[in-house]
């Protein structure tokens, strides 16, 4: 038997009152996640164990069946592994956000979404500029990218991410402790390099935000992990486009393949993700398809957006999945999302996500929707997230019925993603 993890990230909230007090899973139109619903067990898991700081990295090992309270695993170290950059024993790596501020506050995180060819010229300005024996800058996938500091392992400071900090006065959020002079004066001589840049001064005279100062976050280390088929006994493929997801793939020992077109924004290929993920279903025992795009939508605080993001999320990727696995007819699926990601991870309140085990062995539980209150409604708590990969795993019972194959056409018409982009 083997097994299908849909990770999209960011898709489950709390309530708003831009969508007239329901979350985003309520609002969207969803019959394939609300088909797995119906055919699957649905539950809720928590995927950040209580105690530690809500994020992205620590959910991905829950979710990959590692407990984070065993496991000294860092976002740095995450990011520098999906980068190709090495680390030595005593470096020091922070993910590296380009921002765009206005009259001393952070207005935007990620810097309208700067694209990855513009990024990339300036973090190799940064290089050129200031980059040396004790500090290298690093590009990645658009505004995520990765300073080093050389022999900085000792260097004690705290940072707080950026999407936490938009809308408020940088002084208050910039990096604290004993030794946070020394990444705070990077940042400061990095503005300088941005500001005189062209890319910016073309920037603006689009209309768009510049990218005039970094935001480094996140600090890890060089790390060594259990690989996942040792722990398993299972191959892993990992397909993701963001450098965090990649570079735990890397660092499980998973495949973990380049994907054309998958940007990890609201305009990634989806097909052409899910047939890269189905593709390495036929040489692994485990895939796991990372989707960063409602996460981004969360982040920019645009409950509609991320409505839409949902609904051609299910139209792209699950109900298309849900069609192609049982075509097979030996696969498990599991989806589920990492955290609350809104006002929710502010407060660092760790909270519980929805999921859905849908296949042979799965009894339904007819729940009516994928949604928090449907999850919550439903018989299933996994209160250590990292438990819910074994209930994945674990042997079905022989003859197991599979569930009904979908109408391939099914609610959705023939219809191009792309048109709908270009509205």
């Amino acid at each position: 038997m083997k097994s299908f993890i849909l990770l999209p990230t960011g898709i489950a909230d709390r309530p708003v009152e831009a969508l007239d007090g329901r979350t985003a899973l309520e609002a969207a139109r969803t019959p394939g996640l609300d088909r797995l619903a119906r055919e699957g067990r649905v539950g809720l898991v928590r995927q950040v164990p209580a105690g530690l700081r809500i994020g992205s990295d620590t959910a991905a090992l829950s979710v990959l069946g590692y407990d984070p309270r065993r496991h000294d695993v860092t976002r740095g170290a995450l990011e520098a592994a999906g980068m190709g950059v090495e680390l030595a024993d005593d470096d020091l790596a922070l993910r590296c956000n380009l921002i765009s501020t206005y009259r001393g506050e952070l207005v935007d995180f990620n810097a309208g979404q700067i694209g990855s060819v513009e990024a990339r010229l300036l973090i190799e300005a940064l290089q050129a500029e200031l980059g040396g024996p004790r500090v290298s800058f690093h590009p990645g996938l658009g505004y995520r990218n990765l300073i080093v500091l050389r022999g900085g392992r000792s260097l004690g400071f705290e940072t707080v991410p950026p999407q936490e900090v938009q809308g408020q006065p940088l002084d208050e959020y910039l990096p604290y402790g004993p030794d946070a002079g020394v990444l705070r004066r990077i940042m400061a001589e990095a503005g300088d390099v941005l500001a005189a840049h062209d890319v910016n001064r073309v920037r603006v005279d689009m209309g768009e935000n510049a990218a005039d100062r970094i935001w480094p976050w996140g600090p890890g280390w060089s790390t060594v992990i259990e690989p996942f088929e040792l722990r398993t006994g299972r191959s892993l493929a990992v397909l993701a486009a963001v450098p965090l997801m990649r570079g735990l793939g890397t660092m499980v020992g998973a495949h973990v393949p380049d994907i054309p077109g998958a940007t990890g924004h609201y305009d990634t290929d989806y097909a052409g993700k899910l047939r890269a993920a189905l593709a390495a279903l036929e040489h692994h025992d485990v895939v796991l398809l990372h989707v960063a795009a409602a996460n981004e939508a969360c982040h920019e605080t645009d409950a509609r957006r991320k409505v839409t993001v949902i609904e051609e999320l299910d139209r792209y990727v699950v109900w298309p999945l849900l069609a192609a696995l049982e075509r097979r007819g030996d696969t498990r699926l599991l989806v589920t999302t990492d955290h609350m990601t809104s006002t929710v991870a502010r407060e660092g309140s760790t909270t519980h996500v929805p999921f859905a085990l849908w296949g042979a062995g799965f009894d339904p539980v007819r729940a009516r929707r994928f949604t928090e209150a449907d999850a919550e409604a439903g018989e299933l708590c996994v209160d250590e997230g990292h438990e819910l990969l074994e209930l994945l795993l674990r042997e079905g019972p022989a003859g197991a019925e599979r569930p009904s194959t979908p109408n391939a056409a099914g609610p959705y018409p023939a219809a191009s993603r792309t048109s709908e982009n270009e509205r």
